[in-house]
């Protein structure tokens, strides 16, 4: 089939955004949002469509809870940490000697 259209190859066009003169062939199509605005531009003017303008067509799921959770039987052990005892537990002593000063925290 034959094209209705002449090929183009000497043909002149305007960037819609700067207004310079260029080869038509190298005008690009000028997106925004996944969809064609239908402005022709130049190399120079011509952007890559942001993706924070998609945020809605990726989905993403961050689920925060846990399906059917069990309670927490022995919150004593849940809670606490192996080998540390944190500053202000009234079950630590602490007992540090700097020279002649002496810290004891009870």
């Amino acid at each position: 089939m034959a094209s209705t259209y002449a090929s183009a190859k000497w043909a002149w066009g305007l960037c819609d955004r700067c207004g310079f003169r260029r080869k038509l062939s190298t005008l690009k199509a000028d997106i925004v949002d996944l969809r064609p605005t239908g402005l022709r531009v130049c190399a120079e003017c011509w952007d890559l469509d942001n993706p924070q303008l998609q945020l809605g067509t990726i989905i993403v799921d961050d689920p925060q809870s846990l399906f059917d959770p069990r309670p927490d039987l022995d919150r004593q052990t849940s809670t606490s940490y192996f080998g540390w005892a944190p500053v202000g537990n009234p079950l630590t002593n602490i007992q540090c000697e700097l020279g002649t000063v002496t810290v004891l925290i009870v």
